[in-house]
């Protein structure tokens, strides 16, 4: 019996089957990335006036082609375009740097902003912020979105600005800088 046993595992070691298993693995880190950048940075209507006898001149990006109203400057549409460029989803703080008096100076003056997703749900708006209607530029803080999306063809956010210059403003060149604060959530 014993020599059975030993011939039969003989021959089942000395059989190749021609099967070979072997595993591997492949192992990565994909950093977390909060990345916003303006695509469209900069708004200039260059040098102008109010037109004599008004007492303000508009000039309103979002308004279309006719956007100087009462004065002279070049018209301007671009609008101030933010993507999210990173990989997360995060939310979304525009502040300006000054505000209409300190910026314009004069009777009445006005400056303002208004939010727009380019691309369809691009942008979950804060309670606080209906898209596509005007608000004061008052140097705090203000949350747009409190989903600013990271996916490509819905992570584009229009921002729009308005400015009413009184027939007495400040004169020479004035500009203000806008700040976008992107957070992960």
């Amino acid at each position: 019996i014993s020599l059975i046993v030993f011939f039969v595992n003989v021959d089942k070691f000395f059989k190749i089957t021609g099967k070979v298993t072997n595993l591997g693995t492949a192992n990565l880190t994909v950093e977390s990335t909060i990345n916003i950048n303006f695509t469209t940075a900069n708004i200039n209507w260059g040098s102008g006036s109010v037109t004599a006898g008004n007492a303000n001149a508009t000039l309103d990006t979002s308004a279309g082609a006719n956007n100087v109203t009462r004065g002279n400057w070049t018209g301007n549409t671009a609008g101030l375009i933010l993507e999210n460029i990173g990989n997360n989803n995060v939310s979304l703080d525009i502040k300006s740097g000054v505000n209409a008096a300190t910026l314009l100076g004069g009777a009445s003056p006005l400056y303002q902003f208004n939010f727009t997703s380019l691309e369809a749900t691009s942008c979950t708006f804060n309670s606080t912020t209906t898209a596509a209607t005007f608000y004061d530029a008052n140097g705090t803080d203000r949350r747009v979105c409190n989903i600013f999306n990271v996916d490509q063809g819905a992570d584009t956010l229009r921002i729009d600005v308005k400015i009413a210059i009184p027939s007495n403003s400040k004169t020479g060149a004035i500009g203000d800088i806008i700040t976008a604060t992107a957070t992960g959530i």
